[in-house]
């Protein structure tokens, strides 16, 4: 306790040094910084112009500075791409400007149908800027950077932030999370889930995430249920650049990161961009290994009205995992939390292409398009003892009856693949006129996955000398999937203060799967068509400025995913007839910003009809058992507070507090299972130098229950982390801790009754660093 405390103060005291340096750095000038309103992004190059002459532009970060200013003068800021603004300097730090995009002939700076606008869109949403990316940002996946978001909550199988990682956004897990890659979407058409670790470093071409609450918009289709994310890449950048970039951490953890960028050297039309990537860790956990690699590549192109972007992502991941959790009697043991045994091993390779096509057909009317094509193959593996041969159609003689085969038994390898692409299109027209505007648009989308398992390497004498040392297949089958989204988007500007929204969206999902007859296999022939319709209405009042008030209700569906219909890699698995689940979303909010603070404040209700939970299943590695709760609630209340009252440091708070809950059934009013109810998250950021910026982040996590009855508990945790970076022209140096105060938690768990209540944890890791260096020529 001494140290943490030694600890605690040396932080605070450095802090307090910092802070108070950058109050007394300056001279008479007047400061600020400029960002792009939607995104948070800084605007680098716009103009700052004095009204009775003279000014300054603003660098890359977005910031200024206009000596010998006088108080009372106006300023007005402009650039090509937003609209300009004007303000009366009444200080000399002006703290944060926000411009507001504007339609620009060739340039993708429409507000599209996926993007939301602050005082403008009535949703719930944040936005992760590429500066907070920059500083912040190392080796972890996406999910790990999302957790200081309000009413996020996110976690890792290894323990560090690689590997298999995990999103939930209001006790929504990823599963209702629509996710998007420059429009692309990423959940899987069968499972509805996201695999991060497929998309190794990602971050690292990000302009902005933007995370919407709540259903959000058209576009983002089904899986938009508990929120949106929306992962926004860069081709174009002013300057050409060349960046290599390598760190190493805590649990063997490296990385290694060659970007490049054309800037203009390809002529005034024509951008490009390139990035291998490659990120191993050993992981906190033992046996929680992974390897990911990456290449991304765009270009993109501007002619006249036009713009396209043609862009390509492979990615390559092979991790070791570890499915069953850490025994309770272990979590709190600094040793025994870390062991493991080998379980399995994931193997995928990922191809994603797209294009993002924007036309501006005159000044009102908009066209825009994604075309993209996603292809992916891999398997997981496992070595498993004592299997019957019934189970893997191993009696291909067909010599034993079935009660003989039950009894018959092999230790065996096998590998589980699939083969899947889909491939889509989505077109939409913006109309803009006076005081409307209508979005039209629809997706088309089709989805083929393979699947297949195989196995060799038998104990069985018998079955060697039958089937030799081959891979014998047991079980195929293939899923179909074809989606068509249609969607009308209005908003009506009443007056300059209120704004109201309508939206309908339309879907409907044509699915079948063909098991084939193996062995013992019943040969399933399955097909489903879901057809929903999903209004949304809102209004935001502009009260002023600097505040604005929103209202919102929508009402979403989701089909079930493929195995809540059917496990159909199993030969005795029968299909069950699962609901779609039905959501109706009522919310509220404002938003209140002045030149140093900024507010927002929201309350939801969900009233959720046939969610579809699920448990660990403790007797098959890589699966769930699913169950339905005919009704349950989600609400809460989310807020978010920023201060910016001086250029060189800045705070935010956030947090959320809500209530996940069964709504109807004998688990009336118990928690939902792996949902804390309190969130909150703070950020201080620093930079008392221009070349030095420091940060501490606090992330508080309530309490959770790991399963229905709301036995076990998984106990609430504070952890503190923080780095700093130094950066100079063409040398970058960050370091970072996670986990300040070496603090041991858990981050998920489960629990089951079997000759008594037994618990097992995933543990969170304890103190670890990672420190990383980066040329840019």
């Amino acid at each position: 306790m001494l140290i943490q405390r030694n600890i605690q103060f040396f932080f605070v005291t450095c802090l307090s040094i910092c802070m108070m340096a950058s109050l007394y750095a300056g001279d008479m000038t007047v400061s600020g910084r400029v960002i792009a309103a939607d995104s948070g992004e800084p605007v680098a190059y716009a103009n700052v112009i004095l009204e009775d002459g003279g000014g300054t532009i603003t660098d890359k970060a977005g910031e200024f500075l206009l000596s010998a200013v006088g108080i009372g003068r106006e300023i007005t800021i402009s650039h090509i791409a937003y609209r300009d603004t004007s303000l009366i300097i009444s200080s000399e730090n002006l703290g944060i400007i926000r411009l507001m995009p504007t339609v620009l002939p060739g340039r993708d700076v429409l507000v599209t149908a996926t993007r939301a606008i602050e005082g403008v869109t009535p949703v719930a949403f944040s936005n992760l800027s590429a500066e907070e990316i920059r500083m912040r940002y190392t080796v972890e996946d996406v999910p790990m950077m999302l957790t200081l978001e309000p009413g996020v909550y996110s976690y890792s199988e290894s323990g560090n932030g690689t590997g298999y990682s995990y999103v939930q956004i209001r006790g929504f897990d990823q599963s209702r999370i629509a996710v998007m890659l420059d429009n692309v979407p990423l959940n899987d058409n069968e499972s509805h889930q996201v695999y991060w670790v497929d998309h190794a470093d990602i971050l690292a071409d990000a302009r902005d995430v933007q995370i919407q609450r709540g259903i959000g918009n058209s576009l983002y289709g089904a899986a938009a249920f508990g929120g949106s994310i929306n992962v926004q890449t860069r081709i174009a950048q002013p300057e050409p650049e060349l960046a290599l970039t390598t760190g190493y951490g805590s649990y063997n953890t490296q990385k290694i990161t060659l970007q490049a960028n054309s800037g203009g050297k390809l002529g005034e039309n024509l951008s490009a961009s390139a990035r291998f990537s490659a990120i191993s860790s050993d992981g906190y956990r033992e046996y929680h290994d992974s390897r990911q690699k990456a290449f991304a590549a765009g270009i993109e192109h501007r002619h006249g009205a036009m713009t396209n972007q043609l862009r390509a992502l492979i990615g390559y991941e092979n991790a070791n995992l570890a499915w069953d959790g850490v025994p309770a009697a272990d979590i709190d043991n600094r040793e025994a939390r870390r062991r493991g045994y080998k379980a399995y091993t994931d193997d995928f390779l990922q191809q994603i292409y797209s294009l993002n096509t924007l036309y501006q057909i005159h000044s009102g009317l908009v066209f825009r398009n994604v075309a993209y094509l996603v292809k992916g193959n891999g398997y997981y593996e496992v070595a498993k003892s004592g299997e019957n041969f019934y189970k893997y159609n191993l009696d291909v003689l067909d010599q034993y009856p079935d009660s003989v085969e039950w009894t018959l038994e092999t230790d065996l390898l096998r590998r589980k693949w699939v083969e899947n692409r889909y491939f889509g299109v989505t077109p939409g027209i913006t109309f803009l006129r006076g005081r409307y505007r209508i979005d039209a648009g629809t997706e088309l989308r089709s989805f083929v996955g393979d699947h297949y398992g195989k196995v060799k390497n038998f104990s069985s004498e018998e079955l060697r000398s039958t089937l030799g040392h081959d891979w014998y297949r047991y079980y195929n089958y293939i899923g179909e999937k074809l989606s068509a989204t249609a969607f009308l988007h209005a908003a009506v500007y009443v007056t300059d203060a209120l704004t109201l929204m309508a939206d309908l969206q339309y879907q409907r999902h044509r699915w079948q799967l063909d098991q084939k007859k193996i062995g013992h296999a019943a040969g399933h022939q399955l097909s489903a068509d879901w057809n929903f319709v999903n209004p949304h209405l809102g209004a935001m009042y502009r009260v002023n400025e600097q505040l604005s008030v929103f209202a919102n209700y929508g009402k979403a569906h989701k089909e079930p995913a493929d195995d809540q219909i059917i496990n159909a890699d199993d030969v005795t698995s029968e299909p069950v007839m699962a609901a779609a689940e039905a959501i109706d979303d009522y919310e509220c909010g404002f938003q209140f910003r002045s030149q140093h603070l900024s507010v927002k404040a929201n309350a939801y209700r969900i009233d959720f009809d046939n969610e579809q939970l699920k448990n660990i299943d403790i007797e098959q590695e890589g699966e769930y058992e699913y169950y339905q709760a005919d009704r349950t609630l989600h609400q809460g209340l989310e807020l978010e507070l920023g201060l910016q009252a001086h250029p060189r440091w800045s705070i935010s708070l956030n947090g959320s507090l809500g209530n996940h809950i069964f709504s109807s059934g004998e688990l009336k009013d118990n928690r939902i299972p792996n949902v804390p109810n309190l969130l909150l998250n703070g950020i201080v950021t620093v930079k008392p130098l221009n070349f030095f910026s420091l940060f501490v982040t606090a992330r508080y996590v309530g309490k959770q229950y790991i399963d229905n009855e709301n036995i076990g508990e998984n106990p609430a945790y504070l952890i503190f982390d923080g780095g700093v970076r130094i950066d100079f022209k063409h040398l970058e140096i960050s370091a970072k801790v996670n986990n300040l105060f070496d603090v041991l938690y858990s981050t998920y768990g489960y629990g089951y009754e079997w000759d008594g209540y037994w618990a097992y944890y995933w543990p969170g890791a304890t103190r670890n660093v990672f420190v990383s260096v980066s040329v840019k020529l």
